[in-house]
């Protein structure tokens, strides 16, 4: 993405358990809040990061700044020991998307990806390789929820380090 990337920011998470949207009630209570960095990447529809965890790294994309409400999606990567991709929307509605994504993650070197959404619902995760982007994961909401704010966690025994880009 030109101009952007001039600098990062490292964030730490910590295995939160067995836990997702669909199991728990109050799973925006076990993100980290990007805002709590002053990274607010609701404001350019886009963020691009680098993350080393060896599973379920997952990213909440909320109607609310402070991720305190019920209406978000939630994608993880790396899902069932870094076999698959998942996204669901809101609480409990299920994955709509399931998809195989053999070791999309590592444990021991960061893996860069961008997500990106539009305001008339278009949300996609890329991966970036050394031969350019692919498509994870593309998926336009016919009932958007607006994004607000922007979480990181990682859980079912996994342990995250993100790099967030920002300008």
């Amino acid at each position: 993405i030109p101009g952007y990337g001039i600098g990062d920011t490292e964030i730490q998470t910590y295995n939160s358990g067995n836990i997702d949207a669909a199991s728990t009630p109050d799973i925006f209570n076990y993100y980290t809040n990007l805002s709590n960095y002053l990274l607010f990447p609701s404001q350019i529809q886009f963020f691009r990061f680098r993350v080393e965890a060896c599973s379920d790294a997952f990213i909440l994309l909320s109607s609310a700044e402070n991720l305190q409400y019920q209406d978000f999606y939630e994608i993880c990567i790396g899902a069932n020991s870094n076999q698959a991709t998942s996204f669901r929307r809101k609480y409990n509605t299920g994955a709509i998307y399931f998809l195989t994504t053999l070791d999309i993650l590592s444990c021991t070197e960061k893996r860069t990806m961008v997500v990106r959404w539009t305001l008339d619902g278009k949300i996609t995760l890329d991966k970036e390789t050394s031969v350019g982007t692919e498509i994870v994961m593309e998926w336009t909401d016919p009932n958007p929820i607006p994004i607000n704010g922007v979480g990181t966690m990682t859980g079912w025994g996994a342990n995250g380090l993100w790099a967030i880009e920002h300008s």
